[in-house]
């Protein structure tokens, strides 16, 4: 990766190479990439995406979060990190759009281009599937 980021003039991003904060002090410390990506189900959570966050920010590094095939659920998460972090210049959010279903009602609405978070506690989901029968469990606060 470090050859090529220094081969050419467009910005390279580490993706798979970036799983803790350990990989993004190696990849900033090598000049390996430009940006890094942020992936909620590789760093463990939003825990070790905040540390890869704060090291990003240490050193000026741009990051973008992005998603695996994840429904709305984990996405949002990902979305409030996002909106959360100035050193997060772009997203890649679009697990949601991939998924044949949406099983969660509340959360931001993914619009074309744009996420809209709602005002609601929390990531904002409402209702949750349940494993029963198909009926829905209502989330009271």
């Amino acid at each position: 990766m470090r050859a090529v980021t220094r081969a050419v003039s467009t910005p390279i991003l580490a993706d798979e190479s970036v799983f803790s904060a350990e990989d993004a002090v190696e990849i900033i410390r090598t000049h390996a990439a430009d940006l890094i990506n942020i992936k909620l189900m590789k760093t463990g959570g939003i825990y070790g995406a905040l540390k890869i966050c704060a090291i990003a920010e240490t050193y000026g590094v741009e990051c973008m979060v992005g998603c695996m095939l994840e429904s709305k659920l984990a996405v949002t998460a990902g979305a409030h990190l996002a909106a959360a972090k100035g050193i997060v210049t772009r997203i890649d959010l679009d697990g949601p759009s991939l998924c044949k279903t949406d099983p969660f009602e509340g959360g931001p609405d993914f619009l074309e281009n744009r996420i809209v978070m709602n005002g609601l506690p929390g990531l904002g989901i409402q209702t949750v599937p349940a494993f029963h029968g198909g009926t829905h469990v209502k989330c009271e606060k």
